[in-house]
């Protein structure tokens, strides 16, 4: 067995969103403030409900593609994240996180239908990048963190020196909308209301979106200066509600307590929602192991990415890290903290915690610092 002491790297990130085509282009668009929400300017007063969650999450490129857009988001981020390691994604071992797969084409491939939205999407990615063996996880929004756990687990066994892990989720379809919306988590449909206020006392639901995430992992026995490294993670499962967490949340204390112990945190990804009830408890948890630490919520930018939520997170704590900034948070009007700023930050960042919650009880979190 390789011995626990050992590094893992994240020596290559990937990340295709609503706004970039890259990991650099997405965060750079972040820093300057820009959201999901900046997109409605242009669109008609009279859109129907529906078409305003497509339009705002949607990635443009997805609707040319030849094949699901899960598959073609997915590939472009593993390109971007296999370019920056200088290696190929021939032959290297995959573990996938995604709560859907490919849905958009589900009715319309017959392999599709045969495979499974998970199975198809494993099945054209290899078959377009001829990667290794691929497992698929589906933990809900935890999905992506999952994954990354996985991988860990495969680096640190020895099975493995490099495992890459992927994630992408294009599921803006009509049934998934008006499913959310039916549940109350999602943000007025309007123009004027489609806004998601992750912190904020305002907050009222999230936006939904699309987005393609990979890192690729090594093991490794000397870390170089700079370099970002895979310090821990864990999963948990709680068995409460198939929706609700459970009070208190304790599957996500016991994995809190053990990533953040008394590591000192420069910054926490929360998976935070914007829903009423997930943010405040979910921030309480934290604060137990980081009272002071600074809090950054993609979500109110990016839109709510479901099962990649936790791997976009992550890839966007890796940019946090090498910058030593934090991007702004423009919809956070009255914070639900006083510890929390909405203005672009900037610090060493070097040690960063990530966490994801999703329906069954399925929670997941990662620590990732700077060399």
């Amino acid at each position: 067995l390789m011995s626990n002491t050992r590094h893992i790297m994240i020596s290559g990130i990937g990340l295709i969103s609503p706004l970039g085509y890259s990991a650099w282009e997405t965060f750079a668009n972040l820093l300057a403030g820009m959201t999901l929400p900046d997109r409605m300017r242009e669109l008609p007063d009279n859109l129907h409900p529906i078409e305003i969650a497509r339009v705002t999450g949607s990635i443009g490129i997805s609707h040319g593609s030849s094949t699901d857009p899960a598959v073609e988001l997915a590939e472009r981020a593993i390109r971007e994240a296999c370019t920056q390691a200088q290696v190929s994604p021939e032959g290297l071992p995959v573990i996938t996180g995604a709560s859907k797969g490919a849905v958009t084409h589900f009715h319309k491939e017959p392999l599709n239908v045969v495979l499974g939205p998970h199975g198809y999407w494993a099945s054209e990615l290899t078959r377009r990048l001829k990667l290794g063996s691929v497992k698929n996880i589906v933990a809900a929004c935890a999905s992506g963190l999952y994954a990354v756990h996985q991988a860990r687990q495969m680096l640190l066994s020895g099975k493995a020196k490099r495992v890459l892990v992927v994630t992408a989720e294009a599921a803006l379809l009509p049934h998934f909308i008006a499913s959310s919306q039916r549940l109350g988590i999602l943000a007025k449909l309007t123009k004027e209301d489609y806004i998601g206020r992750p912190l904020d006392e305002k907050r009222d639901g999230f936006m939904l979106s699309q987005v393609g995430a990979a890192i690729l992992l090594e093991a490794s026995d000397e870390p170089q200066a700079g370099q970002w490294e895979l310090c821990d993670t864990a999963v948990a499962c709680e068995a409460y509600d198939m929706i609700r967490p459970a009070p208190g949340m304790p599957a996500l204390a016991h994995i809190a307590k053990q990533l953040i112990g008394k590591r000192e945190i420069d910054l926490l990804h929360p998976h935070a929602t914007g829903t009423r009830d997930q943010d405040p408890q979910e921030l309480a948890v934290y604060r137990k192991h980081a009272p002071s630490a600074d809090v950054y919520a993609n979500k109110g930018a990016l839109g709510h990415t479901l099962g990649s939520a936790g791997l976009v997170s992550l890839v966007l704590a890796c940019l946090c890290a090498k910058t030593k900034r934090r991007p702004p948070m423009p919809w956070v009007n009255t914070p639900i903290e006083p510890v929390i700023k909405a203005d672009l930050q900037q610090g060493d960042y070097r040690t960063h915690a990530i966490f994801a919650t999703g329906f069954g009880g399925h929670v997941a979190g990662a620590v990732v610092g700077r060399v």
